[in-house]
């Protein structure tokens, strides 16, 4: 009996012991050959993106509004970019992100995709100390520390004003690839007629 508690006691401390994820995934900063983002049309009018994300110490840096990457050098230069992407983080070309940047963001809980047809007129943020993306509403996954895994949070929908005054429905749908490979984040969104009164 006695036994059986030293392991069980060991096997408690290992998982305890085992490194968190978001901090701690082995990676050796090499980007991959392929693109850093995909965007893949879908017949109900969204489009489903790609994200590679996976080196810790560089952006990938989205247009919402054109469905593409834009290098480092680009997005500085026009000021076009939307949304960047460095592993679980999610910043907006706006407040925090920066300073300069017009793209504001809603988070609207518990509202379904499907019913949400105009964006909303009030709401709408821009990254603070914090990115919209990881403080509000408790942020835009859960990790679980038992199996060190990011779930988004399905009952969160974004409405994102972008760089060009457009509307967008936007939901996180992995942090995986199908290979089950993090920071391979995917998310759909779709275009959204502007509000009645602009925000």
């Amino acid at each position: 009996m006695r036994i059986h508690g030293t392991v069980l006691l060991l096997g408690l401390a290992v998982t305890g012991c085992a490194p968190d994820l978001r901090t701690d995934y082995p990676f050796d900063g090499q980007t991959n050959s392929g693109p850093l983002v995909e965007v893949t049309p879908q017949e109900d009018g969204s489009s489903h993106a790609l994200i590679d994300a996976t080196n810790k110490s560089a952006l990938v840096f989205f247009d919402i509004d054109e469905g593409r990457e834009l290098k480092a050098d680009e997005a500085f230069d026009t000021n076009d970019w939307d949304l960047a992407f460095q592993r679980f983080t999610v910043t907006m070309n706006g407040g925090g992100g920066n300073p300069t940047g017009q793209v504001r963001v809603a988070v609207l809980k518990n509202q379904s995709w499907d019913s949400l047809t105009a964006a909303p007129a009030e709401g709408y943020q821009q990254d603070a100390s914090e990115p919209v993306f990881s403080g509000v509403e408790g942020g835009w996954y859960f990790y679980d520390l038992s199996v060190h895994r990011l779930t988004p949070r399905e009952e969160l929908l974004y409405v994102l004003r972008s760089s060009t005054g457009q509307f967008f429905k936007l939901q996180m749908l992995s942090y995986y690839d199908s290979a089950g490979t993090p920071a391979r984040l995917s998310f759909r969104y779709q275009p959204l007629p502007p509000p009645t009164a602009a925000p």
